[in-house]
């Protein structure tokens, strides 16, 4: 099926991981050549990474939408993609605490060393693309570190989005480029729809390892609401393990979802691309969510029926 938020924009981004790529491959060792890894491990064209494009890829859609010229769309978008690796490194340094983070965290610095580059080629000191910068900046400091102790998602669904606060400055960038500061209103907004149906999907398929690693998770908080116990908390109780595949629980979970898609519709962001990735996103959580189910009915049927559905794609001889 033709993704029309992505497919038309293959040879664009060729030509942001390549710039990318060039980027990385002057850090010192042994840097430039994890740099190179992780570039790779999220590049979309090599596979389905499960990374957040809308990062990178709104300055490529206002190609089309708005006339952005194609070379001003590719160094932002590249100046995005590195500052996006920044903040992948970051969080997981803090979500999974691996056994590399120095070197994470030290490459991470690099990313943000040359995204500030990128981005000071294209914006000059005065511009408003800094004030924009300090305060997503400053929202996410805030949310990762209140996750702890605040429920975002039982209070407002979109508080989940201002880990990603960042990522909103590709639309703001690509704006002020095109001297259109008045949309920043409407486009922002609408972005951050996308940016909280993203957490929503990445939450429902990671809700078991965000349990288990104590990480805050936007389903778990919802099923701890539909069980009126308190979220967060040091450790998740059985009853929200019992109830984490309730069928109610994840129906109500998408209607969310779907509800802020609608306000996405009726947005006048004028980027139709956003509205057919929010979309994506929400057919994404449908699936994953019927995926649950479908494993559940099998598993009432009974072993016969469970058998054949693990083992339907498996090559004969291999187990």
């Amino acid at each position: 099926m033709r993704r029309e938020w992505f497919d038309p924009f293959r040879s664009d981004l060729e030509v942001v991981f390549a710039a990318a790529e060039q980027l990385v491959q002057n850090y010192p060792e042994p840097m430039a050549g994890h740099a190179l890894e992780q570039l790779h491990l999220i590049n979309p064209l090599l596979r389905d990474s499960g990374h957040s494009y809308i990062g990178y890829i709104i300055p490529l859609w206002m190609q089309i939408s708005d006339g952005l010229p194609s070379q001003t769309a590719h160094k932002l978008s590249t100046a995005c993609l590195i500052h996006m690796m920044y903040f992948l490194n970051l969080d997981e340094v803090m979500d999974e605490r691996p056994d590399d983070s120095t070197l994470k965290l030290s490459l991470g610095n690099l990313y943000y060393m040359d995204a500030l580059r990128v981005y000071s080629d294209l914006f000059s000191p005065p511009s408003q693309f800094w004030t924009y910068f300090r305060q997503y900046v400053a929202d996410w400091a805030v949310s990762v570190n209140g996750e702890k102790q605040m429920d975002y998602f039982k209070d407002n669904p979109l508080l989940i989005a201002q880990k990603a606060a960042p990522l909103q400055l590709g639309a703001v960038g690509a704006l002020l480029l095109l001297n259109q500061t008045h949309r920043i209103a409407a486009v922002c907004p609408a972005v951050n729809i996308s940016l909280m149906t993203l957490q929503m999907t990445d939450d429902f398929n990671d809700m078991d390892q965000d349990a288990a690693q104590g990480n805050y998770n936007s389903f778990l908080s919802h099923v701890s609401a539909a069980l009126k116990l308190p979220y967060p908390a040091r450790t998740i109780s059985d009853q929200i393990w019992d109830n984490m595949y309730s069928t109610s629980i994840m129906n109500s979970y998408i209607a969310i979802a779907y509800r802020y898609h609608d306000t996405l519709t009726s947005s006048n962001s004028g980027i139709s691309h956003l509205f057919a990735f929010n979309t994506h996103l929400c057919k994404t959580l449908v699936q994953a969510v019927e995926a649950i189910k479908q494993h559940k009915r099998l598993l009432h049927q009974g072993g016969f029926h469970y058998w054949i559905s693990e083992h339907a794609l498996t090559p004969r001889g291999k187990s």
